[in-house]
């Protein structure tokens, strides 16, 4: 963790374009997951569907079907965020990294500061909870090591492993809209620090 005090940056004139930019980006890894995912599952099926209707085996088909129904499902599931009413940050945390181990992924390692978790605004859990996802749901990630901490004055995230982070500028530029940063180190592993001052409760030691 940085051992300096925390750095913060004014939101800039153009900080909602910065927040479209990184939404559009979620938006994007969202579309991929869905392409790479259910989408070629239900081809799949609609190759088995057509071999059923001439003379094939159709327990085939009925199992290629429920396979895609449970990869949309999942997609469908990472699609929606989070909400407070849920539970804190750390309870959303745990059920993703239930549904990642339910679909056969690695879980995420999480070190996370209760108190933190309960007092992070919801703004910053929003942002948070989808760089985890940025980070830990391409089928190409490895594990992924999480902590959240309050540091110098800032609800910081670190993340270490999972996939490389695509459209970073984008996600720094949502950063820079919250008045934080996101920096990062490539690694291997690659890593991933999210800073946002704590406006909640004061500066803390």
């Amino acid at each position: 963790m940085p051992q300096s005090g925390c750095t913060t940056t004014q939101a800039p004139g153009g900080a909602v374009l910065d927040l479209i930019a990184a939404t559009d980006a979620a938006a994007d890894a969202a579309a991929d997951r869905l392409h790479d995912g259910p989408i070629q599952a239900l081809v799949v099926a609609r190759y088995a569907a057509d071999l059923a209707v001439r003379g094939g085996d159709p327990v085939l088909a009925r199992d290629a079907v429920q396979d895609a129904l449970v990869q949309l499902r999942a997609a469908l599931w990472h699609l929606r965020p989070r909400r407070p009413s849920e539970g804190d940050f750390s309870a959303a945390l745990s059920q993703l990294s239930q549904h990642l181990l339910d679909e056969g992924r690695d879980g995420l390692e999480a070190d996370v500061d209760l108190d933190v978790a309960r007092a992070l605004p919801p703004s910053f859990a929003s942002i948070a909870y989808r760089l985890v996802q940025a980070v830990a749901l391409p089928l190409s990630a490895g594990p992924v090591g999480l902590s959240l901490r309050r540091v110098h004055g800032c609800f910081t995230l670190e993340l270490v492993g999972g996939a490389v982070l695509d459209a970073l500028g984008a996600w720094a530029g949502g950063a820079r809209a919250l008045g934080g940063t996101l920096t990062a180190e490539p690694g291997p592993p690659s890593r991933l620090l999210l800073s946002v001052p704590d406006t909640t409760a004061g500066v803390q030691p």
